[in-house]
């Protein structure tokens, strides 16, 4: 069947944000999950007005035969400071598909995002952005098609349900927890950054500038001195051995409303595997739930054996992947050709 492309335009934005808000309802979670997880507060419209005002985007629209639009694909670039801690995750210099970006016809997935994707990224290669990311919500559905494309899932987005004081963990000998503040960051920043440079190996492989790290050491000062947020160290004979940072999420169409984010966790790897990790997230679940947060969600990369086999195992369900794909950088060449 033909499928043609088109520029989308603001003229195609209502019909886009309708046909995004049809797709995520098929896609956004396995129907398992839908009875314990709301969905987020954000729909297509919301999504797609920002979208369309944002600084170099890369959108397109794909049509049916007699001219329908059934379809449409929006990258926005992604560009970084050299001392930004989101270079410890991201590559400086890539695009990105958000939530919002792309809606797909039933039964033609694949078929339309390669001629979307085609048109896109052959604009983002001549932009020298080699690096492409894509936000998913979870589930065969909505990761297949990005899989034909040559996507993998690199980073998990889980959520739990924050509920009253049940069963606690057991203690951990000689363990104390004490609420983090403003003259603890650098303590809450030291570990940060050892927990992120970690993932130079682990499997995930991610490149550890110096510059972003030392943006990370200072990066909770505003958290630890909001009330909205809250912070834990765990310490054992006079030694800070680990640590947790919540802070209020933002909302997306798979976060629900009342939900905090576990933007932080760590244990000295000495002292790992004798449940302080549990006692520390048991105390931060305490307070999201003594705060009226009813959610927690927490990130992980999906190729790291520790984490991939610890977030769900303490009860974080996949609720949306960031996909990726780098491309051979010797396709590279002077801005505007490839």
């Amino acid at each position: 069947m033909t499928v043609a492309i088109a520029p989308l335009t603001d003229d195609h934005i209502p019909l886009a944000a309708q046909r995004y808000d049809r797709w995520f309802a098929r896609a956004r979670r396995p129907p398992s999950q839908r009875s314990w997880l709301a969905d987020g507060p954000v729909r297509g419209d919301e999504l797609l007005g920002k979208l369309r005002n944002a600084p170099g985007l890369e959108a397109c629209r794909a049509l049916d035969a007699e001219g329908g639009q059934i379809g449409h694909l929006a990258a926005v670039p992604v560009d970084l400071a050299p001392d930004d801690p989101a270079a410890l995750r991201s590559h400086p210099r890539s695009a990105l598909v958000p939530h919002g970006g792309h809606a797909l016809p039933s039964g033609r997935e694949s078929e339309v995002l390669r001629a979307l994707y085609a048109r896109v990224a052959e604009r983002l290669v001549a932009d020298r952005r080699l690096v492409h990311y894509v936000d998913v919500p979870a589930g065969e559905t909505a990761t297949a098609p990005w899989s034909d494309m040559g996507f993998g899932r690199e980073v998990v987005h889980g959520l739990m349900a924050v509920k009253a004081r049940g069963r606690q963990p057991r203690g951990v000998e000689g363990l104390g927890i004490r609420r983090a503040g403003p003259g603890d960051l650098p303590q809450i920043g030291r570990m940060a950054a050892e927990s992120s440079r970690r993932q130079r190996g682990a499997a995930v492989f991610k490149p550890q500038p110096e510059g972003p790290l030392a943006a990370l050491r200072l990066h909770y000062a505003d958290a630890l001195a909001d009330p909205r947020c809250g912070a834990w160290i765990a310490a054992r004979r006079g030694e800070e051995i680990g640590m947790v940072v919540v802070v209020p999420a933002a909302p997306d169409p798979v976060t629900p409303e009342s939900c905090v984010e576990l933007v932080e966790a760590y244990v000295e790897p000495v002292a790992r595997g004798e449940g302080i990790s549990r006692v520390l997230l048991a105390t931060a679940l305490a307070w999201a739930y003594d705060n009226g947060h009813r959610y927690m969600s927490a990130r992980w990369y999906s190729a790291s054996p520790p984490a991939a086999d610890h977030w769900p195992r303490i009860g974080f369900r996949p609720v949306a992947y960031r996909l990726s794909r780098t491309l051979d950088a010797r396709i590279g060449g002077p801005a505007g050709t490839y």
